[in-house]
């Protein structure tokens, strides 16, 4: 890697200020900003407007939204050019089976298998540690060179990890002045252990659905509370009634859905994307499927027994429709047992590829269940985001890959990833290309015990100090502009 290459007095910085940098991300760690369990996230905000004025942002507020606040963030540098950057600082919980050698909100430095130093917590990796990272990578350009590459417009969320459903409000609080960004840019620290770096050109549609069945809803069964189980030889059950209403919406294997008209807007891939899943399938090695994303491997066969190639093109470019969770009655601890539950949900998150529409697909689903008589079963959106995609012609896209080359870190460039959110709208509405959690520096156990993010690296991986200066070149690439 050449890393800094060029950049040897922002190195300087950073390698001075590299113990203070690690307190940063620290901080963040030990501050819990757990959206599904509202536990720490206005106190998280109020943190990171704190870090981004350390930082030397000059506009920065928290913003209050019906639910969870987010954050903005602005800093005009004069440039030419700006970057709207999406980010999100709520993290998934910690589960009590999660067995952590550290207190995962302790931000500790130790070692693991690889690397020498690395700092565990709860939001290391995914998300905080990579985008504080980012902020003192921004730090250190102001602080050598007096000014940024770009201007730099953030907005950041408190609750992605519950679907997103106060990002719109906040988009539409500071529309007008994202619609005058040219790209957007999110870090990231996406090393694998081979020190490559994958940057993916697509994101599907994401969109974010409870079902709910109850009793009150039907005019059938228990209504406002459980009745005991023996009850159900004379009182109708919410709970089989929504069983019926999943068990509707997909072919008995559980893959194919069976939503009339899902499939209408199912583009194939052309025979240029083709070939570039072929790349993509190369560069993943033998049984690649399993590589797609972490923890993929641990599953013995792919969906519907397909080849590494269909298996890959329809991560890449096929729908799906997941089951989060199902709640309802006698859980464990706390709820009732031998009842008969007044009312039962399950929580989806549905995937969509590029052609298809996140609104057009809520209305197929709820057409669905009133067509086969499940009108009484509601449909709570919390996000739907329409999927979108980067031209990789784009100037965005040609000026990352050449900061890649003259890093001299292995990219490979994916057509689209099995993601999506929210960022798709600064693509779907204000028409800039989008690509996100890109950088050198590496991690790992998001949303696992022990999640971690590396301090310090290894020939292959960076560490922090190289993760701060692949941000440094990246910015300075995009503001260069594309090679004549």
């Amino acid at each position: 890697m050449r890393v800094g290459a060029g950049l040897e007095a922002v190195r300087g910085y950073l390698e001075d200020n590299k113990s203070r940098h690690v307190q940063r991300i620290q901080r963040a760690i030990r501050q819990p900003s757990v959206s599904t369990e509202d536990l720490g996230v206005v106190e998280c905000a109020d943190l990171l407007a704190e870090l981004h004025r350390e930082a030397g942002l000059q506009e920065v507020e928290v913003v209050p939204t019906t639910g969870l606040p987010g954050l903005w963030a602005y800093h005009d540098a004069g440039a030419a050019k700006t970057i709207a950057v999406y980010g999100n600082f709520d993290t998934r919980p910690v589960l009590p089976n999660e067995v952590w050698e550290h207190p995962p909100y302790g931000g500790d430095i130790t070692s693991t298998s690889g690397y020498s130093s690395v700092l565990v917590g709860r939001g290391a990796y995914s998300y905080k540690g990579p985008y504080v990272a980012w902020l003192n990578a921004l730090e250190a350009l102001l602080a050598v060179e007096g000014s940024l590459p770009v201007n730099v417009m953030v907005l950041l969320e408190g609750d992605e990890i519950l679907g997103s459903p106060n990002y719109r409000e906040m988009f539409a609080r500071y529309r007008d002045r994202l619609a005058l960004a040219d790209a957007s840019l999110s870090p990231g620290a996406s090393q694998d252990a081979s020190g490559k770096v994958t940057m993916n050109l697509g994101y599907k549609g994401m969109i974010y659905v409870d079902l709910v069945a109850s009793g009150a809803s039907w005019g059938r069964g228990p209504q406002g509370g459980p009745l005991h189980g023996m009850t159900k030889s004379v009182v109708d059950s919410p709970v089989w009634r929504l069983v019926h209403a999943l068990g509707s919406l997909t072919e008995p294997d559980g893959n194919r859905v069976a939503v009339q008209g899902f499939y209408d807007d199912l583009t194939p891939p052309t025979t240029e994307e083709r070939r570039w899943i072929e790349e993509y399938k190369a560069s993943l090695g033998a049984d690649g499927w399993k590589k797609v994303l972490p923890g993929v491997g641990a599953a013995p066969v792919p969906a519907g027994d397909l080849s590494d190639e269909e298996t890959i093109a329809n991560y890449f470019y096929g729908p799906s429709l997941n089951i989060n969770g199902l709640v309802g009655g006698f859980t464990g601890p706390g709820t009732l047992p031998f009842s008969l539950p007044h009312q039962a949900s399950a929580r989806f998150d549905i995937r969509v590829p590029r052609g298809y529409g996140a609104d057009r697909t809520v209305r197929l689903i709820r057409d669905h269940l009133d067509a086969r008589g499940y009108g009484d079963v509601e449909m709570r959106v919390m996000g739907a985001f329409d999927p979108s995609t980067a031209d990789r012609e784009s100037e965005l896209v040609r000026s990352l890959e050449r900061a890649f080359r003259e890093m001299e870190v292995p990219l490979v460039t994916a057509p689209c990833s099995g993601g999506g959110g929210p960022w798709s709208m600064c693509n779907t509405e204000l028409g800039m290309p989008v690509i996100r959690s890109v950088g050198v520096g590496g991690g790992g156990g998001t949303g696992g015990a022990n999640e971690y993010m590396v301090i310090e690296g290894t020939d292959t991986v960076g560490g922090l100090v190289e993760c701060e200066l692949s941000h440094v070149h990246m910015l300075k690439s995009y503001a260069r502009g594309m090679d004549r």
